[in-house]
């Protein structure tokens, strides 16, 4: 069966699906994408989309990420799209002594792997980001290679691809895999039946009981996430591109400005897997996350919010994704993650690769569901 002949049907459109389906079409395959939301307003929206390899263990995954993240800018680049991305690297801090060993030992770990991160003192963090009011700083942690992504950006970029490709694009429910000889002959949903050869579902916290469809169980929890997102105001940094507040003073915040001037801030343990949920589901959360970051960037005080985004983030039993092919059910394909922003270039280009040519990627052999067996 040629690419052109096969029928694959994407289930979400997030980033992650979107991706997926964009490499599928650019090598020929007859694809039909399903959302449920409109695409890259899910889970996707509410991202705060730093790119990048810093806190990823173990080393396998590190570098499935840092391999991701040195592909982000060909993946924009394909999409007509590189305006999207604002690079710069980042930036956080310790006011503690207890935080400043863990910096410090995170950096000696990053080095080691052949990552570029540099410690800072308090004098160089001023020359670095003069607008910075940091307050105590015991030690710093420079990544310059890192970024963010406008996700809404990239979304639609790939789906003007799509569209160009002749891509089918349905907003729907799935409700129901019809079976034959443990295979799914169709994907039934509330706009009626479609026959296909491959499923992908990548339809981020809600994969676990779409997949339960099919009888397959997808270990996965999902925790409350939630950023706030400014008017447009002047540049606040002068070097970096992501800052994240000292981990040991709460609250912990996070904060990047966009390309359009609105700066986008995240209250929480972002880049960890934990069972919290982001500040930001009561009107006092929101406010505390403003005041912090104001703190330390003090023309943001008093800026107008424009905009609350609030989601469920899906997050795999032990935080790593799950990707591939199910013993189960051998013609549906898996692909749900933490951390989909910076694995959606890699992800995308690999599954493709593995669903068209029907093979396995060696870097991938972690992440598969069997592992939970």
């Amino acid at each position: 069966m040629t690419n052109q002949t096969k029928h694959i049907v994407v289930v979400g459109a997030g980033i992650i699906g979107c991706s997926i389906a964009h490499h599928l079409a650019k090598q020929g395959a007859n694809v039909t994408l399903l959302h449920t939301h409109e695409p890259g307003q899910g889970t996707t929206a509410v991202s705060f989309a730093w790119i990048n390899g810093r806190d990823k263990n173990p080393r396998h995954y590190h570098d499935l990420n840092r391999r991701s993240l040195d592909q982000w800018s060909r993946f924009a680049r394909q999409l007509g799209a590189e305006s999207a991305l604002t690079w710069g690297g980042e930036l956080r801090w310790a006011a503690t002594e207890e935080g400043a060993e863990e910096i410090v030992q995170r950096v000696r770990t990053l080095q080691s792997w052949g990552y570029p991160i540099y410690l800072l003192n308090a004098d160089e963090v001023g020359q670095l980001e003069p607008q910075l009011t940091p307050g105590d700083v015991i030690v710093a942690s420079y990544t310059d290679i890192d970024g963010h992504v406008d996700t809404g950006a990239i979304v639609n970029a790939c789906i003007k691809n799509l569209e160009q490709h002749n891509t089918t694009i349905y907003k729907t429910q799935v409700i129901g895999f019809p079976q034959s000889e443990h295979k799914i002959q169709a994907v039934l949903t509330t706009a009626g039946e479609i026959a296909c050869d491959t499923i992908v579902l990548a339809a981020g916290p809600d994969t676990a009981d779409i997949a339960h469809l099919a009888n397959v169980h997808v270990p996965l929890y999902d925790t409350f996430g939630s950023t706030i997102i400014t008017e447009p105001v002047p540049p606040i940094f002068k070097s970096v591109s992501v800052v994240h507040s000292p981990r040991d003073t709460p609250p912990q915040t996070n904060f990047r400005q966009l390309p359009n001037g609105s700066v986008m801030m995240h209250g929480g343990a972002h880049g960890r897997v934990f069972d919290g949920h982001s500040l930001g589901q009561k009107d006092e959360e929101i406010q505390a996350v403003q005041n912090a970051v104001a703190q330390y960037v003090p023309a943001l005080e008093g800026a107008p919010i424009r905009e609350i985004r609030q989601g469920r983030r899906p997050i795999p039993k032990d935080g790593h994704p799950i990707l591939g092919f199910t013993k189960q059910v051998p013609n549906l394909y898996l692909a749900v993650m933490h951390s989909g922003v910076t694995l959606a270039p890699i992800v995308g280009e690999s599954a493709a690769v593995e669903i068209l040519e029907q093979t396995h990627i060696d870097y991938l052999e972690p992440y598969r569901l069997s592992r939970f067996e």
